[in-house]
């Protein structure tokens, strides 16, 4: 399948696609509402839920512009993709550890609960001190590619 017509198929079938896809792919993040999915050899994942989809991606647009100057490069939607899971699992990890109080978890089990959790402390989106969750987005370390072998 080539790269457009698996884009297509991908716009057809994904609808409602997770904001945080890059950082549940990458196995450090959970969400109650995804929904993971296959098509030819790789995986997506859906949101089930509208309102949280816009809710989701209003925080990571949030976490992307205060990224803008840690990462010095012009931010208009999704980054390069190292930097795109940098920001969405580097990112929800420093919101847990900020809600959750002396969290050092590895792994995000549920990522509307927390926004759910942070719109009730803080009652808006805007006024998360996303100062407090930027070290966690700039510690977050990307896997590395894997040297392969030669048989």
């Amino acid at each position: 399948m080539d790269e457009d017509s698996y884009k297509a198929a991908y716009a057809r079938i994904n609808t409602a696609p997770c904001a945080f896809e890059k950082g549940i792919l990458s196995l450090k993040c959970k969400c109650e509402y995804q929904h993971m999915f296959r098509l030819a050899d790789r995986h997506g994942v859906a949101c089930q839920d509208a309102v949280m989809q816009q809710k989701c991606s209003g925080f990571l647009d949030h976490l992307r512009k205060q990224t803008r100057f840690v990462f010095k490069i012009p931010i208009d939607g999704p980054l390069p993709h190292n930097k795109e899971i940098k920001v969405q699992a580097g990112g929800m990890l420093g919101m847990q550890k900020l809600l959750l109080e002396n969290n050092q978890g590895e792994v995000v089990e549920n990522i509307a609960g927390l926004l759910r959790r942070a719109i009730e402390l803080y009652g808006d989106l805007d006024n998360i001190p996303y100062t407090r969750v930027m070290p966690d987005v700039t510690a977050y370390q990307v896997r590395q590619k894997r040297k392969r072998t030669p048989r």
